[in-house]
């Protein structure tokens, strides 16, 4: 068996058990292993479509810091949040370092979030597609990133999601290296995690 089906497999258990919970508390993300935490985003598979809708892999971002969120485009408070507080960090990014860190917004509502809708969630949010992708795929997918990245939710009658909320810096490999949970929380640490990874000449 190789490192590629075990990551897979690590990923797909802690999915299987993110499907299963009975929570939905938008403040806590479930437990996962170390070695799920450690192991590559990109060793995931699977089709995944962006806001253009072009068919994408995760793997198509190897070689750029990553940072990471989970939200849906009718959650009316949480997600535009986080959308905020990502662009605040996109801003305290030197002007000269941001061809090196991709903004990736990955919906949970498989559903309703189609690339025409991403689209226009990207355009009203003022989201420069060159530094920002939005990703749609089937509920398998968006649950194994979603224990991967240690995001718990669950929809709700209405088809809206209880969920928790996580910003998480990814390094070139696509392994975690920081995460930040809540909304409004000082973005600082996110900020220099990325910055010291980037390349100095450029970060003057």
């Amino acid at each position: 068996m190789n490192a590629k089906t075990i990551a897979i497999l690590i990923l797909a258990l802690a999915a299987l058990a993110l499907a299963g919970c009975g929570g939905g508390d938008e403040e806590s993300a479930p437990d996962h292993t170390d070695a799920a935490a450690q192991t590559s985003l990109f060793l995931l598979d699977g089709d995944w479509t962006d806001q253009t809708g072009a068919v994408r892999v995760l793997e198509d971002f190897r070689g750029k810091l990553i940072v990471t969120a989970m939200m849906f485009t009718n959650c009316s408070y949480a997600c535009p949040r986080i959308v905020a507080d990502l662009q605040g960090i996109e801003a305290a990014i030197p002007a000269g370092n941001r061809d090196d860190v991709q903004f990736l917004l990955v919906s949970m509502d498989s559903d309703r979030d189609t690339p025409e809708v991403l689209e226009a969630f990207a355009n009203e949010k003022g989201l420069d597609p060159k530094h920002w992708t939005l990703l749609h795929g089937d509920e398998f997918e968006v649950r194994g990133v979603g224990a991967a990245l240690g995001v718990r939710f669950k929809r709700g009658i209405k088809g809206d999601f209880a969920h928790s909320n996580i910003i998480t810096v990814l390094d070139r490999e696509g392994r975690q290296v920081f995460q930040l949970e809540g909304l409004n929380a000082d973005a600082a640490p996110v900020v220099a995690a990325i910055r010291e990874r980037l390349p100095r000449a450029k970060s003057k």
